[in-house]
């Protein structure tokens, strides 16, 4: 019932003419919410805004408009931090959605971990605000919670409290704080700039404060805004921990303001986060771990990636930051045996860790590593990673007199000379095919729709390439693996074959080379414009690849989804009697799911997004590794899936049903054309919800083939449908269209008779 009204009050927020009342009405429910929470610190609002406020006004500001401007009713609350796992926080205060949701498993602040807090706190999970509003009441005899085990901090209420007024007044008003002289005898020490681009702010704070929590480490932060947050934030840390400093400074020179740090610092080790960048705390310290093992003169940084996910340097040489806009795959050259390491002539960017003693120069601009590394010992952790959250900035290298030949050399490129300039290419090698077929090595991009970095592992875009990369490479070819953000990256002309896998964004073909269309999701979205350009085209469905092909003009070849067979094998575990869904909740109504559990039926959800959906107890997990999918899958007593409608209604099939029945699972799926003849009844389906509930509600033994059955099913999809038959076709088709342009070559230049 609740689901019901929620959809209908959608539909009619979406009407202008209820717009303007549904606004009210939504605003009005969130501050009762809030209220009831009893969580507003007046005094923490005083100093942000400047005048009183009273309890009701505070919540109706931040309600109206304040929580998208910064505005907060807590200091132990942080919007940012729990609102990208929240039911409509994008829409909705996050405070809100956080009140009115199960608190188990979300956290809410850098400063503390509120799974911790609840666990030594049981009460706390069923207080009206949840740990929130449990560790709020208790301030006054408990102080606030801190930290990753949040102990209560070992600064005061009445000493925290003034901080956090000074620093929102501060923040409302103005004016630097010079960063404090360290008094703390320190083995090593993490400094980091919050720039105004740090968008992911909460997330570097959570870092230094998990670094600072280890004995003999500290932390600095310099902060460089004009936003309350991260300032107040910064202070309570400050005032909560001996080993943590701060500083206040304008925005215009983050470097700068580290220089600060790493002069008022007194730790032998100094880790420098460069602004708007990401480095984990673990990361941070093994960076200094591998200064400590090669001594003084030691500079040590990671890799150094963009925006994008491509590598913005692995040092510097003559040339300038190298390997600069490649791809992370072309590190693998690089390893040599279980050295992690390599030597360069300077850093580059300014995320590094030395000897404080051993800098002899100021940090400025953004390669600030490089000038204090030359003339010292200069290496990149090739196993650690740091990347810059937007786009690295351009380069600002010193002279550097060593070039690039010998790495070059060693990651596996050669120079060639193109006319009066020169360019790096891989030298010609081929590669035989267990069929005893010789091919030669082709380096391949595929490009998906996938965004850059944690976020990329909840999208089956990132798996599926991962899967065909690694199947390109039983074929012996050379593969990387591109986010949507870096599909025009500058080094592309260095690949043969580019594969768009195509999602639910545009790919267009690539300029250079022999380019492949894969349209495994969002037919619907494709036009004319979306097919130009490519050498071959391929759909995951036989009947829209029919239609297609003839109402767009081009050939489209059918190419199902696929299974990695490598992975999704019967093992022969015992079969439970879990109904399994594993997906996300889309941030829609998913009926396959909601209905079956609102009739009773207990389905096991894993996947994020589903608070507010169904009952938390329902929710096994908001996620689930990779790794473990092939064995839940054979051992759930059947699998739930369903497709989006554009998919449904043009055939296409999706890889979850390919992997299930791989690893010998069942599964029930809305009714595609294909599936009940390509899976030979391991995949049952429905037309309707009554049907889907009455199959759930049977004998699932009934309904499926046997065991035995089942294994042979198996065996034919992981032979005809996996990744390594799907990256035969694809090689196939690459060497045919190199082929075809090779002889248009030759009839363009008369070489041809």
């Amino acid at each position: 019932m609740l689901n019901t009204v929620r959809s209908l009050w959608r539909s009619a927020r979406a009407q202008p003419v209820f717009r303007a009342v549904t606004a009210r009405i939504d605003r009005a429910w969130w501050a009762r919410a809030i209220a009831r929470a009893d969580i507003v610190d007046l005094d923490y609002v005083h100093a942000q805004v400047g005048r009183p406020l009273s309890t009701e006004a505070a919540i109706r500001r931040y309600v109206s408009g304040g929580y998208r401007d910064g505005f907060r009713l807590n200091p132990l609350f942080v919007d940012t931090a729990v609102g990208d796992h929240l039911p409509e926080a994008w829409r909705v205060p996050a405070l809100y959605a956080y009140v009115v949701a199960d608190p188990r498993g979300l956290q809410v602040s850098p400063l503390w971990d509120a799974t911790a807090y609840g666990e030594r706190h049981p009460e706390a999970w069923t207080t009206p605000g949840g740990p929130v509003a449990h560790a709020w009441h208790r301030r006054e005899t408990d102080s606030l919670p801190y930290g990753p085990d949040a102990l209560p901090s070992p600064a005061s209420w009445s000493r925290l409290s003034e901080v956090i007024i000074e620093a929102a007044r501060r923040a409302r008003v103005g004016g630097e704080i010079a960063a404090p002289q360290g008094t703390v005898a320190l083995e090593r020490e993490l400094l980091i700039a919050l720039g105004p681009d740090e968008w992911d702010f909460d997330e570097s704070i959570a870092e230094a404060i998990a670094f600072a929590s280890v004995p003999g480490q500290g932390s600095a932060i310099a902060v460089l805004d004009d936003r309350a947050e991260d300032w107040t934030l910064a202070q309570i840390a400050s005032a909560s921990s001996s080993r943590i400093r701060a500083s206040r400074r304008r925005h215009d020179d983050a470097t700068a303001a580290l220089d600060e740090l790493r002069q008022t610092s007194v730790a032998d080790i100094v880790i420098v986060r460069g602004p708007n960048q990401t480095l984990t705390a673990t990361d941070a310290g093994n960076l200094a771990d591998r200064v400590s093992e090669y001594g003084p003169g030691a500079f040590v940084a990671p890799v150094w990636l963009d925006g994008d996910g491509t590598i913005a340097a692995v040092g510097a040489t003559g040339q300038g930051r190298f390997l600069a806009g490649h791809p992370v795959e072309d590190l693998t050259p690089l390893v040599d045996g279980e050295s992690a390491s390599l030597d360069v002539p300077a850093l580059a960017g300014s995320t590094f860790a030395a000897h404080r003693n051993g800098i002899g120069a100021e940090l400025r601009g953004p390669d600030a590593a490089a000038a204090v590394s030359v003339g010292g010992t200069a290496r990149v952790a090739l196993d650690l990673f740091s990347r810059t959250r937007s786009a690295a900035a351009a380069a600002e290298l010193p002279t550097i007199v060593e070039n690039a030949d010998a790495l070059l050399r060693r990651a596996g490129w050669e120079r060639a000379p193109s006319g009066r300039s020169f360019h790096i290419h891989r030298p010609a090698r081929q590669a035989v095919l267990e069929d005893g077929t010789s091919v030669p090595v082709l380096r391949w991009a595929l490009r998906t729709a996938a965004p850059v970095g944690p976020r990329a592992e909840g999208w089956g875009d990132t798996h599926f390439a991962r899967a065909l990369a690694a199947a390109l490479r039983r074929h012996g070819q050379e593969v990387v693996i591109d986010a949507y953000s870096a599909r025009h990256r500058p080094t592309r002309h260095l690949d043969d074959v580019t594969v768009a896998l195509r999602g639910p964004e545009p790919l267009e073909a690539s300029p250079s080379g022999v380019s492949l269309l894969w349209i495994i999701s969002h037919p619907d979205q494709i036009g004319t414009d979306d097919v130009a350009g490519f050498d071959a085209i391929f759909a995951a469905s036989a009947p829209w690849a029919r239609q297609a092909g003839a109402e767009l003009g081009v050939p489209i070849l059918p190419l199902l989804q696929c299974t990695d067979a490598t992975r999704f094998r019967p093992s022969g575990a015992t079969r439970s009697d879990d109904i399994l869904f594993v997906g996300t909740a889309r941030g829609i109504l998913r009926p396959s799911v909601v209905e079956p559990i609102r009739a009773g039926i207990p389905v096991t959800v894993i996947g994020p997004d589903w608070r507010g959906w169904i009952p938390a107890e329902r929710i096994a997990a908001t996620g689930v590794d990779n790794d473990a999918l092939p064995d839940l899958y054979e051992q759930a007593g059947v699998v739930l899936n369903d497709h989006w409608p554009a998919m449904r209604e043009r055939g296409f099939i999706g890889n979850r049903l390919f992997d299930v029945v791989a690893a010998g699972g069942r599964a029930i799926s809305d009714r595609v054309e294909g599936i009940d003849v390509l899976f030979e009844g391991a995949v049952r389906t429905y037309d309707s919800i009554p049907e889907l509930i009455d199959m759930l509600s049977g004998d699932l033994d009934e309904i499926f083939p046997t065991r035995d059955a089942l294994t042979g099913i198996s065996e034919r999809v992981r032979t005809e449908h996996s990744f390594d038959a799907r990256a035969r076709t694809l090689l196939d088709a690459a060497l045919k269209a190199r082929g075809e342009r090779s002889d248009d070559r030759d009839r363009s230049t008369g070489l041809a008779s």
